[in-house]
């Protein structure tokens, strides 16, 4: 009896052994099933998030009335819900991504017409142009084009450095005008006859020395500088998977190297 007993316990531990075994290989053949088809869902999710972007840009070219899409327009997509919205965003701020050394901006200081390509008068008011500081730092050069003539402006916070801007202003100290993370800035004056004025169309910012983003700033709105598109997805699977992606298309650059000044 006493080896009967033994020879049953055996028996029920080897038993819930296997069986942990074949449960432990269950779950995890599961749980891997599971991420698999999340990860699947994640990337069809983000390809008609994109697709929808595509699409919203396209029917928003032809006819600038077509502000939103609605992803279950668009053919050939099955299973996800959702929209792609077009918005001009107007602000008395705008940020620029960041700008490559020897690399250039343009902001427009008019309303950009999309469709007959031409700018609007401008306002004659004062703009405050921030930039980042590094190692180096970099240095901006600012050149205002008007209907009259072009005028060119440049700060180098680092004139003492050798191989940098001689006799440039160093740019201002940071005021309220700039956030944190800014370190200098320059004041593009407001005048009709030395700096913006109803006549000035663009600004093309060159930026030397190191990489920066740019900070531009008024008291009143700027101009609208782009579209800004955001497309929302849902998947009506059961995984209910969601993607938004946010992109910024910006009006037409114009090439530094048509303003650019050799130092």
């Amino acid at each position: 009896m006493k080896h009967k007993g033994q020879i049953l316990l055996i028996t029920v531990m080897l038993l819930a052994t296997v069986m942990t075994i074949v449960l432990s290989a269950s779950f995890k053949s599961v749980t891997e099933t599971q991420v698999t088809k999340l990860e699947e869902e994640n990337q069809k999710a983000l390809a008609v998030a994109e697709s929808a972007i595509e699409v919203a840009l396209k029917e928003n070219s032809s006819n600038s009335s077509v502000t939103s899409v609605a992803v279950s327009s668009i053919s050939g997509i099955t299973g996800f819900g959702g929209s792609a919205i077009i918005e001009s965003l107007a602000n008395n701020t705008f940020v620029t991504p960041n700008i490559a050394k020897d690399g250039s901006y343009t902001f427009y200081l008019g309303a950009y017409d999309v469709t007959a390509k031409t700018i609007g008068a401008s306002l004659a008011q004062a703009i405050t142009v921030c930039f980042e500081s590094g190692t180096p730092n970099p240095a901006i050069e600012v050149t205002l084009v008007k209907t009259s003539g072009v005028k060119k402006y440049v700060v180098d916070p680092s004139t003492s450095q050798s191989g940098r801007i001689a006799g440039v202003p160093n740019g201002l100290p940071v005021s309220t005008s700039c956030p944190s993370g800014y370190s200098y800035s320059i004041n593009i004056p407001g005048l009709d006859t030395t700096g913006v004025g109803a006549d000035s169309k663009f600004m093309l910012v060159r930026v030397l020395f190191a990489p920066t983003r740019l900070l531009f700033y008024r008291a009143t709105t700027l101009p609208v500088q782009g579209r800004t598109i955001s497309s929302n997805v849902t998947s009506s699977t059961s995984i209910g998977v969601s993607k938004k992606v946010v992109l910024f298309q910006s009006y037409p650059q114009i090439p530094g190297e048509f303003f650019s000044t050799a130092f």
